[in-house]
């Protein structure tokens, strides 16, 4: 079954409501590089609303989950990861890593689909570029990354990377819940710190991306 398709309703998380989706205001690091993010899954954004919060910087008692329609996907250049397969292990690396020449194959789209880099893939993408597998990009270190992503688990999201993407995207609701807040501060503490890790990291991975 396809992540991207015309009509369907997607969800974003944030501490505050989004009518109008400002591309300038995102940020690179993310799995799929700058850009809006969003996922077929409610509950997924749901686990997500405490982060938005801390996000904020705000004392704030709830956050958003905000859901969109895609209206059409006619003349957009998409691509889709069917599965946590090595390509789309080396894509979110090379976003999450800052290297611009490794992710640059993927800048050409509109909008990027797969699945979601949560708290364990974090370790692991640490652990792959470190070495820890073997030396970066090659089978056995990927298999063996591949291997702790336990791909079942995982969720779906969308990365709209152009005005183009955007503005085929419909507001449809936004709703604030504080019980909607799922995610332990434990939960978040730790994305925050390996996400650090990784903005820190020294190993150039872009010559094993070919």
């Amino acid at each position: 079954m396809s992540i991207i398709e015309t009509g369907k309703i997607y969800y974003h998380t944030s501490y505050m409501r989004i009518e109008k989706v400002d591309l300038s205001l995102t940020k690179p690091g993310s799995d799929f590089g700058r850009g809006f993010y969003l996922t077929s899954s409610k509950e997924q954004a749901e686990r997500f609303v405490n982060a938005a919060i801390r996000k904020s910087r705000q004392s704030l008692e709830c956050g958003y989950v905000i859901s969109y329609r895609l209206k059409e996907t006619a003349g957009l250049a998409l691509f889709e990861f069917e599965t946590t397969n090595a390509e789309w292990l080396h894509c979110v690396c090379a976003f999450r890593s800052g290297f611009g020449k490794a992710a640059s194959i993927w800048e050409g789209y509109d909008i990027i689909a797969g699945k979601v880099a949560n708290d364990d893939t974090n370790a692991t993408i640490m652990f792959y570029l470190a070495g820890a597998y073997g030396e970066v990009g090659s089978d056995g270190a990927v298999a063996a990354a591949l291997g702790w992503l336990r791909p079942n688990v995982l969720e779906d999201q969308i990365c709209l990377k152009t005005q183009h993407a955007v503005e085929r995207l419909e507001y449809v609701d936004a709703l604030s819940d504080p019980e909607t807040s799922l995610w332990t501060e434990s939960t978040v503490d730790l994305a925050e710190m390996i996400e650090t890790e990784l903005r820190g990291e020294t190993i150039d991975p872009s010559r094993y991306f070919k």
